[in-house]
């Protein structure tokens, strides 16, 4: 038998040097070469599968075997598709001699030296197969005359020919992009094996943005979190929602990756069972994310559910503490993902033995969170954590959630952890009414070429950058079906994008178009509202919301004045009638000294206590109502003298109550109870007052009767 060697090197491969490269208009041709092609590659593969490791010939029949794809996928793409060739040239090819090496890797590590010296081949080889993937992928484009944002980024140089320079074969684009990403996903796991993890995620992300709805990008970069990388600067809770959050997206998607299924509940097993006095010996706010997702474990799993209130009672604790966006729709997103499971959407490895009690908890834990971050929005600015417009998406992703499952389960807002939130509902109402958001700009016009108008209507395909980051995430799928993606990708320079401003005002009209509409569902049967946790109506073109739920405000005590027999209390209006409005319609505030609790403890005492020292007081009907410690008469040794007693200018009177008082003893003996020589403690004999002391603003000089015991010179 001749040398395989040998019949290699002076029987040299012209196929791989120069392929045949049939026309366009030969399809028969086209066709008939494929098979051929293909015939001869199942025979290869079969030899090649056929001889046992370390067989020297194995090395020619793959590097054959090799050949004759590349040939095929040059000259028949979707042939080649059909016939899984691009799967069979990675297995076989690249990754059985991958396993292989890493296997002898592990066998000699007590042979340093021979370990080392495998080592070396597979990084050799790892760097052969990244070489080989990316010049098959720049010869299919360029011969297929394809081309595509990635194909840009990934070769920028790249030019396409024209259509009469060379005749071109044909194929379809779904073909063309499954095979691109195809190759991205596998050179991003060469790059991964060679521990490159920036240059790996770089290329699953590319993956991504190729085909959205395929799972097995998403399941790579969960792999790639979950590696222990020393380089890395995030923290072990942030790896593993990271980790937690690509598993759940390759599940929930058009196109499930089933490796996914699997590695998530592994993932789930490991952090179910960690005690709750973990997170109190520890720093809890290190251990924030891993509370979450042991608490979506649980859940998940249907693991102690008994035992899970106390671990939620911590996690509401922590919440508001540790608001961040990108975390917190990482978050949302699991929790759509669970909801959605216990519901039966979603495929999983066990059947859920209590659905019902899954979705109670992940809804609560759900609920919680948007209490949270509405209760952050309402802070004063000194004490505000986070922005609101950080808060925006992640309330906008939520009720466009449970509107979309509230299409299926009409009962869902009947649920108890709604009405035990009229906080919420007030807050969430509150923020609505800020928008100011005209009724005119939420509807839609029949007419979709029309440029003019409002956002809401010419950006009715636009998708948030939140959506963006959830494109084909089954749960919100009857959310993101309305937006065209393509259209607004970023390099299509006809179709620019919207400003950071403009982006804000759109999310605000959509969140308040489908609050409006949940508010305005009615059953057709009773005619009874589906959605009664908040009140809608429109005064003057602006939409308002109210909470149905609001609680009543209770009457401020006298005591809150200062003043005995004030009967005043603050109460917000509880119907329009009370409200003052502007020419715009907005509802207008009354003054700050009118709101100001602090200026009315000081001022308005002091102008009725200057009130009840006047003489004329005692005389005057208007006053009748007060109470009786203020209309207390003076002690009886003060009748005895009545000069001595202070007189206060009557309220009739226009004269001046802080002027200078004239010095004629005559005039008035006002200066003689403080000038006079004799020491005042002996002038008169005071008796103690019955009544008790009133607690009055300070600065007040007379608000009660003057005694010894408070006198001073």
């Amino acid at each position: 038998m001749a040398n395989p060697m040998t019949r290699r090197r002076y029987q040299p491969n012209n196929r791989r040097s120069k392929p045949t490269i049939p026309t366009a208009n030969e399809s028969e041709t086209n066709s008939t070469l494929s098979h051929e092609i293909f015939d001869e590659c199942e025979k290869l593969k079969q030899k090649l599968l056929s001889l046992p490791n370390g067989n020297p010939e194995t090395r020619f029949h793959r590097q054959e075997l090799l050949d004759q794809y590349n040939q095929l996928i040059l000259v028949d793409l979707d042939f080649a598709i059909e016939k899984k060739i691009e799967h069979d040239l990675w297995t076989i090819i690249f990754k059985n001699e991958i396993s292989s090496k890493q296997d002898q890797v592990k066998e000699n590590h007590q042979h340093p030296m021979k370990r080392a010296e495998i080592q070396t081949s597979l990084q050799t080889f790892y760097e052969y197969a990244r070489g080989y993937y990316i010049k098959l992928l720049q010869d299919v484009v360029h011969s297929y005359n394809f081309e595509n944002s990635i194909c840009k980024l990934t070769f920028p140089f790249l030019q396409r020919r024209s259509q009469s320079s060379y005749s071109t074969r044909q194929c379809k684009e779904a073909s063309m992009l499954y095979f691109i990403q195809h190759i991205l996903v596998h050179v991003g796991d060469l790059n991964r094996y060679s521990n490159h993890i920036d240059l790996a995620k770089t290329f699953y992300q590319y993956a991504i943005q190729t085909i959205p709805c395929l799972g097995q990008p998403y399941n790579q970069i969960a792999i790639l979190h979950e590696m222990k990388n020393p380089l890395s600067l995030l923290t072990p809770g942030q790896n593993q929602l990271i980790t937690a959050y690509y598993y759940v997206r390759s599940i929930a998607i058009k196109v499930t990756f089933p490796l996914a299924i699997s590695n998530l509940e592994k993932l789930f097993q490991r952090l179910k069972d960690f005690p709750l006095s973990r997170y109190e010996q520890t720093s809890p706010h290190n251990e924030f994310l891993t509370l979450f997702l042991q608490i979506i474990a649980m859940i998940n799993l249907e693991s102690n559910l008994e035992g899970l209130q106390p671990f939620l009672d911590l996690f509401r604790k922590l919440v508001i503490k540790n608001v961040h966006q990108s975390q917190f729709i990482q978050m949302i997103s699991i929790l759509m993902f669970t909801l959605h499971r216990t519901l039966s959407l979603l495929p999983r490895a066990t059947p859920s033995k209590q659905p019902e009690i899954q979705f109670n908890f992940a809804l609560q834990v759900l609920i919680l969170i948007l209490e949270q971050c509405l209760e952050v929005i309402q802070l004063p600015l000194s004490m505000m954590i986070v922005d609101e417009q950080h808060i925006l998406p992640l309330v906008y992703l939520t009720f466009a959630y449970l509107a979309n499952i509230f299409k299926s389960k009409t009962d869902l807002f009947d649920h108890q952890v709604f009405k035990q939130k009229p906080t919420m509902w007030n807050s969430l109402a509150k923020l609505l009414r800020s928008f100011g958001v005209y009724a005119t700009n939420l509807e839609m016009n029949k007419d979709k070429n029309q440029t003019s108008g409002s956002l809401f209507n010419r950006y009715s395909d636009y998708p948030l950058t939140e959506e963006r980051t959830l494109e084909c995430f089954t749960p919100l799928n009857e959310v993101l079906k309305a937006y065209n993606f393509k259209k607004y990708d970023g390099n299509d320079t006809a179709n620019e994008e919207l400003s950071e401003k403009d982006e804000r005002q759109l999310r605000k009209l959509r969140l308040v178009a489908i609050l409006r509409t949940l508010s305005q569902k009615v059953d057709e049967k009773t005619k009874n509202k589906l959605f009664e946790h908040l009140i809608t109506y429109v005064k003057d073109d602006v939409v308002y919301f109210e909470s149905s739920s609001l609680p009543t405000i209770p009457q401020v005590p006298t005591s809150n004045f200062g003043v005995p027999g004030d009967r005043r209390t603050i109460q917000k209006p509880s119907n329009d009638e009370g409200r003052m409005y502007n020419s715009n319609g907005a509802v207008v505030k009354t003054p700050r000294g009118g709101r100001n609790v602090a200026l009315r403890q000081f001022f308005e005492p002091a102008m009725a206590a200057a009130e009840s020292a006047s003489k004329d007081r005692l005389m005057s009907p208007s006053h009748s109502s007060n109470d009786a410690v203020a209309n207390l008469p003076p002690p009886p040794h003060l009748l005895e003298h009545p000069g001595a007693w202070p007189q206060l200018s009557s309220v009739s009177e226009p004269k001046n109550l802080f002027q200078a008082q004239s010095s004629d003893p005559t005039e008035s003996q006002f200066d003689s109870v403080w000038k006079s020589t004799v020491d005042p403690k002996d002038q008169f004999s005071f008796q103690p007052s019955s009544s008790p002391q009133q607690i009055l603003a300070p600065g007040l000089m007379f608000s009660n009767s003057l005694t010894k015991t408070n006198f001073k010179p």
